[in-house]
């Protein structure tokens, strides 16, 4: 990987942690745990996966556009899921905002969209499936750092749902150390290429670990400082997080 690809890597982190996101907030709204009230303040947290699915679209377009790269149309499956969801979400959030609709209606509207994110999150494994790395980071930026952004949104719409402060990062752990494993497992090759003077995938394969612990850690501090989680904090550990999918794939 290139350092002249990390615009793409960005675009595509962006996109997975916010797909991955909603899927984790739509389920939790679809299990009806949610009152009228903090439903709603979650509602109001949602333009956030709105500007960070378009800032996706427009570094991933725009990087083409200015590249030069000759193609009949830059709109790939990757734009058109982050279109689609931008879409999908703010119809979503219009009707519930407004009352558009019966509470079926509006809760089967909810549904395809949780659905759209599953395809997507399905199409990406599949996509990826021909490299155990590839599709491990996959897997870990829309489940983990999906999983991170939700809860921080969460905490800034101050949800009572007090058991997700513990699910949450006990999960994170748990992928995290999936990931770990993975990149180790794969770190000998680098190894070999930096005594051959080219120490750049080693470097950012050893940043992105040291960052994906260093978020999953600020992600259990509530826990352990038996702490409400704050907002602040979270998406910090979110941005962390996000540096760490970022040069996990710009070392692959």
């Amino acid at each position: 990987m290139q350092w002249a690809d990390w615009p793409f890597i960005f675009s595509q982190v962006l996109t997975q942690f916010s797909i991955g996101a909603f899927i984790v907030l739509g389920g939790i709204m679809l299990s009806g745990k949610l009152c009228f009230g903090q439903s709603d303040r979650v509602l109001k947290t949602l333009p956030i996966i709105w500007v960070l699915l378009i800032i996706a679209m427009l570094l991933r377009e725009g990087t083409l556009m200015f590249s030069g790269v000759n193609s009949v149309s830059s709109f790939g499956l990757e734009t058109f899921f982050a279109l689609s969801f931008i879409i999908l979400t703010i119809t979503y959030w219009f009707c519930e905002k407004h009352l558009i609709g019966s509470d079926k209606w509006r809760k089967l509207f909810l549904i395809l969209i949780v659905t759209w994110g599953g395809l997507y999150f399905i199409d990406g494994v599949l996509t990826h499936a021909v490299q155990i790395p590839l599709v491990v980071q996959f897997i870990v930026a829309v489940l983990l750092g999906g999983s991170l952004l939700a809860h921080s949104m969460l905490v800034k719409a101050e949800h009572k749902l007090t058991a997700l402060n513990h699910v949450f990062p006990l999960c994170g752990v748990v992928l995290a150390m999936i990931a770990v494993a993975a990149n180790i497992n794969g770190i000998g090759n680098l190894v070999l290429l930096a005594e051959q003077g080219a120490i750049t995938g080693f470097v950012l394969r050893a940043v992105s670990i040291g960052t994906l612990l260093i978020a999953v850690g600020l992600w259990l501090m509530p826990l352990l400082t038996k702490s409400k989680p704050v907002a602040a904090m979270m998406f910090l550990s979110c941005a962390v997080m996000g540096i760490s999918s970022i040069t996990a794939g710009l070392s692959m």
